[in-house]
């Protein structure tokens, strides 16, 4: 998960999610953001994340393990970028 880089206040909501679809791995990924800033893309957690063990008992395909090289991991600019737009979106609204 990353953080900012200066632990701005919580957000006013729990958790923003958009799909999109990422031209690292040509796939559709969700990118979440929770109110404490922590951002991840559920892809990266779901087949990448040595921590998360997200596909449980699952063994990629020759395609997904592909496309696990090809993953930028959570400092995607897909995840910041997310991150820091809902971020000046919230310091605009505040």
């Amino acid at each position: 998960m990353n953080e900012s880089r200066t632990n701005p206040s919580p957000a006013k909501w729990q958790t923003c999610v958009r799909t999109i679809k990422c031209d690292f791995i040509d796939d559709y990924v969700s990118l979440m953001v929770k109110n404490d800033w922590t951002s991840l893309c559920t892809w990266y957690r779901q087949w990448k994340d040595p921590e998360s063990k997200g596909a449980k008992g699952l063994k990629p395909n020759k395609e997904t393990r592909k496309k696990i090289t090809l993953c930028q991991g959570p400092d995607c600019s897909y995840v910041t970028g997310y991150r820091d737009e809902l971020m000046k979106e919230e310091r605009k609204a505040a």
